[in-house]
């Protein structure tokens, strides 16, 4: 009975000491395992890092907002040219105003307001001086202003303008602020012609009030005003 006892002692030493020595070599294991830290390449913690966009469209700075170079004009400067744009060619048989006193390519953009009653202001497109304001014959109120496009000198073109609204030449405006009037459609303030603004940039600083030229060529002397929106 006592050799039993004996052997059943024995066991439960061998046994414990398996457990004692599997614990201390796993222990071992991980101590020498190697260490892995955050870099600029992996991280621990996919949600904690934060996913920014490479493209160009998105901007770094949250708040930043993207400011148009050119003022309108005009309100609804692009949308209400639907009748004459830059380029054109208008015969009195042809022309989509009835009925139609000119000829010639256009070289600006007619902007067309005879749906509304109310005054409609007219801005400056950029920080410039005006260099021409007359009344003009087709046009009624006809002023000039000068400003730059690519450190370029130009001359941009307003008219069917109201006489009593026009500036003084020598004034100065900056981008966006309001210059003049309007004229009032088929008045003597448009000189007879519908309501709408007869807008052109010239393609240098030179004073030259037509509205139309007789070969498609003389065009180059002018600048579609669409491309600078």
């Amino acid at each position: 009975m006592k050799k039993y006892w004996t052997l059943i002692i024995i066991l439960i030493l061998a046994i414990a000491g398996f457990f004692i020595w599997w614990e201390i070599n796993q222990q071992s294991v991980k101590n020498t395992k190697p260490k892995v830290t955050a870099s600029a390449t992996s991280s621990p913690d996919y949600a904690a890092v934060p996913i920014i966009s490479e493209s160009p469209l998105v901007s770094s700075t949250p708040s930043q907002v993207l400011v148009a170079k050119y003022a309108e004009p005009v309100a609804e400067f692009k949308s209400r040219i639907t009748k004459k744009p830059f380029g054109i060619y208008i015969d009195p048989a042809t022309s989509p105003v009835q009925p139609e006193r000119f000829g010639g390519y256009h070289n600006a953009v007619d902007v067309e307001y005879e749906d509304v009653v109310e005054d409609i202001l007219i801005y400056a497109i950029a920080e410039g001086v005006i260099v021409y304001s007359d009344i003009v014959s087709g046009y009624g109120g006809v002023f000039m202003i000068e400003f730059d496009i690519g450190g370029a000198k130009h001359t941009a073109l307003y008219g069917h303008i109201r006489p009593l609204s026009l500036p003084a030449v020598g004034d100065k405006y900056t981008k966006g602020q309001q210059i003049a009037v309007l004229g009032t459609g088929y008045s003597s303030e448009t000189d007879g012609e519908r309501r709408h603004l007869h807008f052109a940039i010239l393609s240098d600083d030179r004073i030259d009030v037509r509205g139309y030229v007789q070969s498609e060529g003389e065009l180059a002397g002018w600048i579609d005003p669409v491309i600078l929106y």
